[in-house]
C-alpha cells in the first residue's frame, strides 16, 4: 500500500506519563490537574536547541529547519483557550494577523472561541519558553483535552522523526484538514488567507476529510501507545458513525498471564508424541522465575527475581517498510 494511503501506526509509547517529553527535550508537555471549567491544564516548555549527543534522525529533523516552535495557525470553534507565560517570551499571531510578545509580567493571555491564532517560541526568547495552557469545558466529545493532546503530541513526534515526514493523508490531517489527529479535539487548521471563507473551510475540512473520509479508510484518531485513558478514548470513537468500526474491544476478553497457570496441561498426542518432545538435551527453564519490567520504547529489559531494574532508554526504532 503506497505510503499516503497507509494508516498511521505509533512508533513508541507514551501512555501512562503525566510529562511528555517529545523531540530529544524539544518540546515537552506536564500535564496538571484543570481548575473548575477548564477541560485540561499543562505546563508546556519549548526550546532553542539541545545539548550532548543527538539521535541522527532528530538530528535531520533539526537540520531540515522542521523542529518544533509551535503549533501551525488554528482555530477552536467552540472552546476559549488560556495561557499563562512563566518563563521566556512566547510569541502569538492573532485573529488580524498582528504578531505580539507576551512575558511573564503579562496577564493570563486569552483566545476567544472562533479566533484565529498560533503561538510559537520568539526568537528573543532566551534558551526556552515556558506556557501553562488551559481552554474551557465545553462539554463536548471532540474537544481539547487531556487524550487529544497525548495523541497530537505523540503523532507529530513519530511522523516527523521516524518517517521523515508526513504522507498526504497526514499532511491533510495536521496543516489542512485534521483528517486524523486534530478531528479528536476542537482544533481545526485553517486554509492560507487567500482561500475565501477560510474559517468555513478549515472547519468543515475537519469534518468531512477527517471524520468522514478518514474514519472510512481507518484513519485513527487517538492510538492505544498514545492514550492514558483508553476506555475514554474509544467511548469518543464509538460516537461516531465513521469511526466506531476503529475500535476493537475483544482484546479484553483474554485471560492475564496468571490465568493462564489455572488451565496449563500437557496433552498427550498419541503416536505424534515425539515431534513434540524436546529432543535438543537443553534444560527448560521455568517462566516463573523470571520477571519481565515494564515495556519501554523498543527495549524489553527482563529482571532477574532479585529485582534488578530494567534498563530504561529507547531503543533503536527503524523506519517501517
Amino acid at each position: 500500500m503506497p505510503a499516503f494511503l497507509r494508516p498511521f501506526v505509533p512508533y513508541h509509547v507514551s501512555a501512562g506519563q503525566d510529562k511528555l517529553t517529545k523531540f530529544g527535550g524539544l518540546l515537552t508537555t506536564e500535564f496538571l490537574e484543570p481548575p473548575p471549567g477548564r477541560s485540561f491544564m499543562f505546563r508546556q516548555t519549548y526550546r532553542h536547541k539541545l545539548e550532548g549527543p543527538i539521535p541522527a534522525n532528530l538530528q535531520n529533523l533539526i537540520d531540515r529547519g522542521e523542529k518544533p516552535t509551535g503549533p501551525p495557525l488554528h482555530i477552536h470553534m467552540f472552546q476559549t483557550e488560556y495561557s499563562k507565560v512563566e518563563k521566556g517570551i512566547m510569541g502569538v499571531v492573532d485573529d488580524a494577523g498582528r504578531h505580539r510578545k507576551v512575558t511573564p509580567e503579562d496577564p493570563e493571555f486569552i483566545i476567544p472561541a472562533g479566533s484565529l491564532h498560533r503561538f510559537y517560541i520568539h526568537p528573543d526568547s532566551p534558551v526556552e519558553m515556558t506556557v501553562r495552557f488551559s481552554a474551557s469545558d465545553a462539554g463536548m466529545d471532540y474537544q481539547l483535552d487531556r487524550v487529544f493532546f497525548e495523541n497530537w503530541y505523540g503523532y507529530w513526534h513519530d511522523s516527523l522523526v521516524h518517517d521523515g515526514g508526513m504522507g498526504l493523508i497526514q499532511y491533510l490531517a495536521v496543516h489542512f484538514g485534521n483528517m486524523k489527529i486534530i478531528d479528536g479535539g476542537d482544533m481545526q487548521a485553517i486554509p492560507p488567507a487567500w482561500v475565501p471563507f477560510r474559517k468555513l473551510v478549515g472547519y468543515w475540512g475537519t469534518i468531512i476529510l477527517g471524520r468522514w473520509i478518514g474514519g472510512l479508510m481507518g484513519c485513527k484518531p487517538y492510538f492505544k501507545e498514545y492514550t492514558t485513558d483508553w476506555e475514554y478514548a474509544k467511548e469518543k470513537m464509538k460516537r461516531s458513525w465513521f469511526q466506531r468500526h476503529l475500535v476493537h474491544d475483544s482484546y479484553n476478553k483474554g485471560i492475564p498471564w496468571a490465568g493462564y497457570a489455572a488451565v496449563r496441561q500437557k496433552p498427550h498426542n498419541s503416536v505424534r508424541e515425539p515431534e513434540f518432545t524436546d529432543l535438543s538435551g537443553v534444560p527448560d527453564v521455568d517462566a516463573s522465575e523470571v520477571q519481565w519490567a515494564p515495556v519501554t520504547n523498543g527495549v524489553n529489559g527482563a529482571a532477574t527475581s532479585s529485582g534488578s531494574e530494567a534498563l530504561q532508554q529507547n531503543g533503536g526504532l527503524t523506519k517501517r517498510l
